[in-house]
């Protein structure tokens, strides 16, 4: 088997335009992929990641989409397939956070999270599937959990979100498996994006104790996520499905006290 490669696959990336999407997008796009970029609501800042990428426009489709309506999901696959034609990848990456706590987080909030970070990527990855299915040439599905799906950290929505969709990564990979298409999740640990932009830029306390306890020493930039993207992208991938890759620095072999 060669060396990784995803060169013509066509790859949906949601939450594009920024953080790790972006460092994904990009990663892709300079090993020869075709993506789509598909982002929510900050045209501005899409209209800034075109013009960085304008030598790639050729293999690049930019996407206004919110993921979380259901007609929206329909129009990525169906833009998609005017553009490129046929669906290789789908990559599960928008995300959003609460900033309120277990006692403070309105039933509105927690609607919001559990929507944008399980409801919706389980639903887009349905009908890519679907699609993917009659294509009859396999696939492969990524969805982005966090550490916080693995050890509670950041609030009961997210966490249960990323929780979730673990547990639906290996659900969906059971039933696809038949098909050829692989599904797997990644787990990021403490990094530095837009999401958690307060945090590291002010060095809050949750910051400073989760990278005290990564066996790294530090948080890690948002292009580090994209190697570990561009492995389950490819067909060196071929017999990895229904497992999540923790991306953590050593978050989770900390042990108390060592």
């Amino acid at each position: 088997m060669n060396a990784y490669t995803v060169e013509d696959k066509v790859v949906i990336v949601t939450g594009a335009t920024k953080g790790m999407g972006l460092a994904s997008s990009k990663q892709l796009l300079s090993m020869g992929a075709k993506v789509v970029m598909v982002y929510c609501s900050d045209t501005e800042n899409a209209e800034r990641v075109k013009e960085e990428l304008k030598e790639s426009h050729a293999h690049l489709h930019l996407l206004k989409a919110d993921i979380t309506q259901p007609q929206d999901r329909k129009r990525i696959v169906k833009e998609t397939l005017e553009k490129f034609s046929t669906i290789d990848v789908l990559v599960n990456n928008a995300g959003v956070s609460s900033k309120a706590g277990f006692l403070k987080e309105s039933e509105e909030e927690y609607d919001r999270v559990l929507d944008v970070n399980l409801k919706a990527p389980i639903f887009l990855a349905k009908i890519v599937a679907e699609q993917m299915i009659k294509q009859q040439k396999g696939g492969s599905i990524i969805n982005f959990s966090s550490i916080c799906g693995h050890r509670g950290s950041l609030g009961i929505s997210y966490d249960a979100a990323k929780a979730g969709i673990i547990r639906a990564t290996q659900s969906m990979a059971n039933k696809l498996g038949k098909h050829g298409i692989r599904v797997n999740s990644i787990s990021p640990g403490i990094h530095k994006t837009e999401m958690n932009r307060y945090h590291w830029e002010n060095e809050t306390d949750i910051f400073q104790n989760m990278v005290s306890v990564t066996a790294l020493k530090r948080a890690a930039q948002a292009d580090e996520m994209a190697g570990t993207v561009v492995y389950l992208a490819s067909d060196q991938s071929s017999y990895t499905t229904g497992t999540d890759i923790l991306v953590d620095g050593g978050y989770m072999c900390h042990f108390p006290g060592r």
